[in-house]
């Protein structure tokens, strides 16, 4: 097994666990307890777990106590792809079959929206806007999309556009749907991001979409980020998967949101 492979393992189980002890990374990869203790420190330092005594835990501890409204600092790129794969997969699947021929439609920046791009049909036709240099790689083979790349400066380690030129020249542009994800939903619905830096770019999407449509996965409404950015009511669809709570499910069908649960 590659050493690339070894670690996306280990931060899934990490991941899908919370907490893992030495032992079960030995299990896992088939290697020396010397072996494990090197890779989990590595991950470590390069913020993709947590390293802790006897074994390691979660940056992103889906609904354990480590998941305080403390926790402000963002995870690496690489941390948010290997979380829920298998929940933005199916959030993907079910976000595709709402774009028809001819939309114009808008893919902000993050890994659930860069599944997306995966899953679209080689032979839409229609306009893509995007300000996610992966996605716009992606999708860049697709002979029968117009696509526009919103560009500006570049987030560092997150290949995503920000910045008054990206807003200007978004300024220009009509969206009919906007497909976008967030870092976190807090508890009183409002969407949240560990950065100021696409903040100011979110909203103006959100804003100009005729309809805005988040991708979400379940965890994110048990997560917590520094900045909210906007209320949930400038949503019109939410599509997230079946691990979100029924009391959550009944807050937003109360609030009028059309929730597909995947």
């Amino acid at each position: 097994m590659l050493s690339m492979e070894r670690e996306k393992k280990i931060v899934n189980l990490v991941n899908q666990k919370g907490i893992v002890s030495v032992e079960e990374v030995m299990s896992l990869s088939h290697i020396s307890k010397t072996t494990a203790h090197r890779y989990i420190s590595a991950l470590d330092a390069r913020k993709q777990i947590v390293k802790i005594r006897g074994g390691a835990r979660s940056i992103l501890p889906e609904g354990s106590a480590a998941a305080t409204p403390a926790c402000e600092e963002e995870p690496s790129l690489e941390t948010k792809d290997l979380f829920s794969q298998e929940e933005k997969r199916r959030i993907a699947q079910a976000a595709q079959s709402l774009i028809s021929p001819g939309d114009r439609i808008m893919l902000d920046s993050g890994s659930t929206t860069l599944e997306l791009a995966k899953v679209l049909d080689k032979n839409l036709h229609g306009t893509l806007i995007t300000n996610d240099l992966r996605i716009a790689i992606t999708l860049g083979s697709h002979q029968n999309l117009d696509m526009l790349f919103v560009g500006g400066m570049i987030r560092k380690g997150f290949y995503s556009s920000y910045s008054y030129f990206a807003e200007s020249m978004l300024n220009c542009l009509v969206i009919d749907k906007l497909f976008f994800s967030v870092d976190a939903v807090s508890p009183d619905l409002s969407l949240m991001n560990y950065t100021l830096d696409d903040i100011n770019l979110k909203k103006n999407c959100i804003s100009k979409a005729k309809e805005a449509i988040l991708l979400c996965d379940h965890s994110k409404f048990s997560a917590n980020a520094r900045f909210a950015f906007e209320k949930l009511d400038a949503v019109s669809t939410i599509i997230v998967d079946s691990g979100l709570s029924p009391d959550i499910q009944r807050r937003l069908r109360r609030l009028g949101k059309r929730l597909l649960i995947v």
